[in-house]
Protein backbone atom coordinates (compact mmCIF):
# COMPACT_ATOMS: atom_id res chain seq x y z
CA UNK A 1 0.00 0.00 0.00
CA UNK A 2 1.13 3.58 -0.72
CA UNK A 3 0.07 5.14 2.57
CA UNK A 4 1.86 8.17 3.94
CA UNK A 5 5.11 7.50 5.75
CA UNK A 6 5.51 8.76 9.31
CA UNK A 7 7.54 11.72 8.04
CA UNK A 8 4.98 12.57 5.36
CA UNK A 9 2.11 12.37 7.84
CA UNK A 10 4.03 14.68 10.18
CA UNK A 11 4.54 17.19 7.36
CA UNK A 12 0.85 17.01 6.43
CA UNK A 13 -0.13 17.63 10.07
CA UNK A 14 2.34 20.47 10.62
CA UNK A 15 2.37 22.23 7.24
CA UNK A 16 -1.01 21.27 5.78
CA UNK A 17 0.29 19.59 2.63
CA UNK A 18 2.84 17.12 1.35
CA UNK A 19 4.34 16.88 -2.14
CA UNK A 20 4.36 13.27 -3.37
CA UNK A 21 6.97 13.06 -6.12
CA UNK A 22 6.27 10.46 -8.81
CA UNK A 23 3.27 9.05 -6.99
CA UNK A 24 2.00 8.14 -10.46
CA UNK A 25 3.81 7.24 -13.63
CA UNK A 26 3.25 9.77 -16.44
CA UNK A 27 1.92 6.88 -18.55
CA UNK A 28 -0.91 6.42 -16.05
CA UNK A 29 -2.20 9.92 -16.83
CA UNK A 30 -2.10 9.61 -20.61
CA UNK A 31 -5.56 7.96 -20.87
CA UNK A 32 -7.04 10.99 -19.10
CA UNK A 33 -5.17 13.36 -21.41
CA UNK A 34 -6.53 11.43 -24.41
CA UNK A 35 -10.01 11.64 -22.86
CA UNK A 36 -9.70 15.42 -22.56
CA UNK A 37 -8.41 15.68 -26.13
CA UNK A 38 -11.44 13.71 -27.34
CA UNK A 39 -13.74 16.02 -25.36
CA UNK A 40 -12.11 19.10 -26.91
CA UNK A 41 -12.58 17.57 -30.38
CA UNK A 42 -16.24 16.73 -29.70
CA UNK A 43 -17.03 20.16 -28.28
CA UNK A 44 -15.28 21.87 -31.16
CA UNK A 45 -17.33 19.98 -33.73
CA UNK A 46 -20.56 20.72 -31.87
CA UNK A 47 -19.80 24.43 -31.66
CA UNK A 48 -18.69 24.50 -35.29
CA UNK A 49 -21.91 22.79 -36.40
CA UNK A 50 -23.86 25.43 -34.47
CA UNK A 51 -21.97 28.19 -36.28
CA UNK A 52 -20.20 29.37 -33.12
CA UNK A 53 -16.70 28.19 -34.04
CA UNK A 54 -14.98 28.78 -37.36
CA UNK A 55 -11.94 26.51 -37.00
CA UNK A 56 -11.21 23.32 -35.05
CA UNK A 57 -7.49 24.18 -34.84
CA UNK A 58 -6.61 20.57 -35.45
CA UNK A 59 -2.91 21.37 -35.86
CA UNK A 60 -2.56 22.45 -32.23
CA UNK A 61 -1.49 20.03 -29.46
CA UNK A 62 -3.08 19.32 -26.08
CA UNK A 63 -1.37 22.30 -24.45
CA UNK A 64 -2.73 24.96 -26.84
CA UNK A 65 -5.71 23.75 -28.90
CA UNK A 66 -8.39 24.70 -26.37
CA UNK A 67 -6.89 28.21 -26.08
CA UNK A 68 -7.58 28.85 -29.76
CA UNK A 69 -11.17 27.67 -29.42
CA UNK A 70 -11.80 29.91 -26.40
CA UNK A 71 -10.32 32.88 -28.25
CA UNK A 72 -12.93 32.36 -30.98
CA UNK A 73 -15.82 31.51 -28.65
CA UNK A 74 -15.42 32.29 -24.91
CA UNK A 75 -18.65 30.42 -24.19
CA UNK A 76 -16.89 27.12 -24.79
CA UNK A 77 -14.56 27.58 -21.80
CA UNK A 78 -16.99 26.47 -19.03
CA UNK A 79 -17.74 23.26 -20.95
CA UNK A 80 -14.47 21.73 -19.75
CA UNK A 81 -14.18 23.17 -16.25
CA UNK A 82 -15.41 21.74 -12.98
CA UNK A 83 -16.88 18.25 -12.99
CA UNK A 84 -18.67 18.37 -16.34
CA UNK A 85 -16.17 16.02 -17.95
CA UNK A 86 -16.62 12.43 -16.85
CA UNK A 87 -15.20 9.38 -18.57
CA UNK A 88 -13.63 6.00 -17.83
CA UNK A 89 -10.10 7.42 -17.59
CA UNK A 90 -11.10 10.08 -15.07
CA UNK A 91 -12.96 7.47 -13.00
CA UNK A 92 -9.85 5.28 -13.02
CA UNK A 93 -7.86 8.18 -11.58
CA UNK A 94 -10.49 8.96 -8.93
CA UNK A 95 -10.43 5.34 -7.78
CA UNK A 96 -6.69 4.76 -8.29
CA UNK A 97 -5.40 2.50 -5.46
CA UNK A 98 -2.44 4.79 -4.74
CA UNK A 99 -4.69 7.81 -4.22
CA UNK A 100 -7.13 5.84 -2.10
CA UNK A 101 -4.23 4.43 -0.05
CA UNK A 102 -2.97 7.93 0.72
CA UNK A 103 -6.47 9.20 1.53
CA UNK A 104 -6.95 6.24 3.88
CA UNK A 105 -3.97 7.53 5.90
CA UNK A 106 -6.17 10.49 6.90
CA UNK A 107 -9.84 9.44 6.68
CA UNK A 108 -9.54 5.79 7.77
CA UNK A 109 -10.48 2.51 6.06
CA UNK A 110 -13.88 3.69 4.76
CA UNK A 111 -12.92 5.98 1.87
CA UNK A 112 -15.50 7.99 -0.07
CA UNK A 113 -14.44 9.94 -3.17
CA UNK A 114 -16.35 13.20 -3.12
CA UNK A 115 -18.22 14.19 -6.26
CA UNK A 116 -16.66 17.65 -6.19
CA UNK A 117 -13.70 16.63 -8.36
CA UNK A 118 -12.70 19.36 -10.79
CA UNK A 119 -10.88 19.64 -14.11
CA UNK A 120 -8.92 22.90 -14.31
CA UNK A 121 -7.82 24.22 -17.72
CA UNK A 122 -5.88 27.29 -16.61
CA UNK A 123 -5.53 29.38 -19.74
CA UNK A 124 -2.75 31.97 -20.19
CA UNK A 125 -3.68 35.48 -19.08
CA UNK A 126 -7.28 34.42 -18.54
CA UNK A 127 -8.70 35.95 -15.38
CA UNK A 128 -11.56 33.46 -15.08
CA UNK A 129 -8.98 30.70 -14.55
CA UNK A 130 -7.20 32.45 -11.66
CA UNK A 131 -7.89 31.61 -8.01
CA UNK A 132 -6.87 33.91 -5.18
CA UNK A 133 -6.02 32.75 -1.66
CA UNK A 134 -8.66 30.35 -0.39
CA UNK A 135 -9.35 27.16 1.55
CA UNK A 136 -11.12 24.23 -0.06
CA UNK A 137 -13.61 24.01 2.83
CA UNK A 138 -14.64 27.24 4.51
CA UNK A 139 -14.14 27.65 8.23
CA UNK A 140 -17.44 28.91 9.62
CA UNK A 141 -19.11 29.21 12.98
CA UNK A 142 -21.97 27.18 11.54
CA UNK A 143 -21.25 24.83 8.68
CA UNK A 144 -23.64 23.75 5.97
CA UNK A 145 -25.89 20.77 6.46
CA UNK A 146 -24.69 17.50 5.01
CA UNK A 147 -27.01 15.06 3.33
CA UNK A 148 -26.72 11.30 3.13
CA UNK A 149 -28.60 9.85 0.16
CA UNK A 150 -29.29 6.59 -1.57
CA UNK A 151 -28.31 6.90 -5.20
CA UNK A 152 -27.87 4.47 -8.04
CA UNK A 153 -30.22 1.79 -6.69
CA UNK A 154 -32.26 -0.04 -9.30
CA UNK A 155 -36.02 -0.33 -9.01
CA UNK A 156 -35.74 -3.91 -7.77
CA UNK A 157 -32.75 -3.42 -5.48
CA UNK A 158 -33.62 -4.79 -2.01
CA UNK A 159 -31.86 -1.84 -0.38
CA UNK A 160 -34.22 0.63 -2.04
CA UNK A 161 -36.73 1.97 0.47
CA UNK A 162 -38.60 4.44 -1.70
CA UNK A 163 -36.76 7.52 -0.49
CA UNK A 164 -33.76 9.23 -1.95
CA UNK A 165 -32.92 11.39 1.04
CA UNK A 166 -32.39 9.08 3.99
CA UNK A 167 -31.31 11.55 6.66
CA UNK A 168 -30.07 15.05 7.28
CA UNK A 169 -27.65 15.68 10.13
CA UNK A 170 -25.75 18.62 11.53
CA UNK A 171 -22.40 19.07 9.81
CA UNK A 172 -19.67 17.05 11.49
CA UNK A 173 -16.12 18.29 11.76
CA UNK A 174 -14.40 15.88 9.41
CA UNK A 175 -11.27 15.47 7.35
CA UNK A 176 -11.52 16.16 3.61
CA UNK A 177 -8.01 15.75 2.20
CA UNK A 178 -7.54 16.49 -1.46
CA UNK A 179 -5.12 15.87 -4.30
CA UNK A 180 -4.01 18.44 -6.83
CA UNK A 181 -2.59 16.61 -9.86
CA UNK A 182 -1.10 18.47 -12.85
CA UNK A 183 -1.35 17.00 -16.34
CA UNK A 184 1.53 19.17 -17.59
CA UNK A 185 4.73 20.23 -15.83
CA UNK A 186 4.03 23.32 -13.69
CA UNK A 187 6.17 26.12 -12.32
CA UNK A 188 5.79 29.78 -11.37
CA UNK A 189 5.45 30.76 -15.03
CA UNK A 190 2.37 28.73 -15.88
CA UNK A 191 0.65 28.90 -12.49
CA UNK A 192 1.87 26.22 -10.09
CA UNK A 193 0.11 26.31 -6.73
CA UNK A 194 1.36 28.50 -3.91
CA UNK A 195 0.79 27.09 -0.42
CA UNK A 196 0.77 28.78 2.99
CA UNK A 197 2.57 26.24 5.23
CA UNK A 198 0.90 25.94 8.60
CA UNK A 199 -2.09 28.00 7.53
CA UNK A 200 -4.48 25.16 8.28
CA UNK A 201 -3.69 25.30 11.98
CA UNK A 202 -6.07 28.21 12.58
CA UNK A 203 -8.86 25.61 12.65
CA UNK A 204 -9.54 23.14 15.47
CA UNK A 205 -8.54 19.47 15.33
CA UNK A 206 -11.18 17.17 13.90
CA UNK A 207 -11.75 15.24 17.10
CA UNK A 208 -12.62 18.23 19.32
CA UNK A 209 -15.94 19.87 20.02
CA UNK A 210 -15.08 23.38 18.98
CA UNK A 211 -15.98 26.85 20.10
CA UNK A 212 -15.45 29.45 17.32
CA UNK A 213 -14.36 32.02 19.93
CA UNK A 214 -11.36 29.83 20.76
CA UNK A 215 -10.14 29.45 17.16
CA UNK A 216 -9.54 32.89 15.70
CA UNK A 217 -7.67 32.80 12.37
CA UNK A 218 -4.04 33.79 12.92
CA UNK A 219 -2.14 33.71 9.63
CA UNK A 220 0.31 36.56 10.23
CA UNK A 221 3.95 35.74 9.68
CA UNK A 222 3.39 32.74 7.44
CA UNK A 223 5.27 32.80 4.13
CA UNK A 224 3.83 31.48 0.84
CA UNK A 225 5.75 28.73 -0.93
CA UNK A 226 5.50 27.97 -4.67
CA UNK A 227 5.33 24.25 -5.51
CA UNK A 228 6.75 23.41 -8.97
CA UNK A 229 5.70 19.92 -10.07
CA UNK A 230 6.14 17.45 -12.90
CA UNK A 231 3.61 15.14 -14.52
CA UNK A 232 3.21 12.20 -12.15
CA UNK A 233 3.62 14.29 -8.99
CA UNK A 234 0.67 14.84 -6.66
CA UNK A 235 0.13 17.52 -4.02
CA UNK A 236 -1.84 16.19 -1.03
CA UNK A 237 -3.61 19.09 0.71
CA UNK A 238 -5.40 19.62 4.02
CA UNK A 239 -8.79 21.15 3.31
CA UNK A 240 -8.04 24.22 5.47
CA UNK A 241 -4.57 24.96 4.14
CA UNK A 242 -4.75 28.28 2.26
CA UNK A 243 -3.47 28.14 -1.31
CA UNK A 244 -3.38 30.31 -4.36
CA UNK A 245 -3.33 29.83 -8.12
CA UNK A 246 -1.53 32.85 -9.61
CA UNK A 247 -1.90 33.87 -13.26
CA UNK A 248 -0.59 31.67 -16.04
CA UNK A 249 2.00 33.77 -17.91
CA UNK A 250 3.10 31.05 -20.32
CA UNK A 251 1.88 30.29 -23.86
CA UNK A 252 0.09 27.04 -22.98
CA UNK A 253 -2.69 25.65 -20.79
CA UNK A 254 -1.93 24.43 -17.29
CA UNK A 255 -4.24 21.40 -17.13
CA UNK A 256 -4.84 19.90 -13.67
CA UNK A 257 -7.34 17.83 -11.69
CA UNK A 258 -8.63 18.32 -8.12
CA UNK A 259 -9.84 15.26 -6.17
CA UNK A 260 -11.21 15.10 -2.61
CA UNK A 261 -11.96 12.27 -0.21
CA UNK A 262 -13.78 11.83 3.10
CA UNK A 263 -14.63 9.17 5.67
CA UNK A 264 -17.22 6.90 4.04
CA UNK A 265 -19.00 6.42 7.38
CA UNK A 266 -20.00 10.09 7.52
CA UNK A 267 -22.77 11.81 5.54
CA UNK A 268 -21.71 12.85 2.06
CA UNK A 269 -20.78 16.48 1.50
CA UNK A 270 -22.92 17.31 -1.52
CA UNK A 271 -26.38 16.12 -2.51
CA UNK A 272 -25.84 17.46 -6.02
CA UNK A 273 -22.45 15.78 -6.41
CA UNK A 274 -22.58 12.67 -4.20
CA UNK A 275 -19.42 10.93 -5.38
CA UNK A 276 -18.92 7.23 -4.65
CA UNK A 277 -17.60 4.75 -2.11
CA UNK A 278 -14.06 3.93 -3.22
CA UNK A 279 -12.99 1.52 -0.46
CA UNK A 280 -14.74 -0.19 2.42
CA UNK A 281 -14.22 -3.03 4.83
CA UNK A 282 -17.68 -2.62 6.35
CA UNK A 283 -19.64 -2.30 3.08
CA UNK A 284 -17.45 -3.94 0.48
CA UNK A 285 -20.46 -4.83 -1.69
CA UNK A 286 -21.27 -1.12 -2.07
CA UNK A 287 -17.84 -0.08 -3.37
CA UNK A 288 -18.18 1.38 -6.87
CA UNK A 289 -15.66 -0.40 -9.06
CA UNK A 290 -16.79 0.59 -12.57
CA UNK A 291 -17.26 3.77 -14.51
CA UNK A 292 -20.78 2.65 -15.40
CA UNK A 293 -21.63 2.36 -11.72
CA UNK A 294 -20.51 5.93 -11.08
CA UNK A 295 -22.47 7.15 -14.11
CA UNK A 296 -25.64 5.67 -12.58
CA UNK A 297 -25.01 7.59 -9.36
CA UNK A 298 -24.42 10.86 -11.22
CA UNK A 299 -27.50 10.37 -13.38
CA UNK A 300 -29.66 9.59 -10.35
CA UNK A 301 -28.37 12.70 -8.57
CA UNK A 302 -29.10 14.86 -11.62
CA UNK A 303 -32.61 13.42 -11.94
CA UNK A 304 -33.27 14.06 -8.26
CA UNK A 305 -32.09 17.67 -8.62
CA UNK A 306 -34.64 18.16 -11.42
CA UNK A 307 -37.53 17.00 -9.21
CA UNK A 308 -40.09 19.83 -8.85
CA UNK A 309 -39.83 21.47 -5.47
CA UNK A 310 -36.36 20.06 -4.73
CA UNK A 311 -33.58 22.53 -4.02
CA UNK A 312 -30.04 21.24 -3.49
Amino acid sequence: MAQLTREQKQQYDEQGFVLLRRLLQPEELRPLIHEIEAAVEKLGREYQAAGRLQSLHEGHPFQTRFIKMVEQCPAIYPELTGSRLMGPALFQLLSHPKLVDIAESIVGPEVHCEGRHRLRPKLPNYEAADFRWHEDTLYQARRITYVEQQFGLGATDPKRNGTVMSRIVAAPQMAEPGFWIPLVDVDETNGCLEMLPGGHRHTPPYDRQWDPSLFVPQLEGLMPVAIPMQVGDALFIHQHCPHNSPPNRSDHIRWSVDIRYQDGRLPIKSAREPGFLARSRERSSEVVTTYEGYVRIREAAAAFARTPGIRL
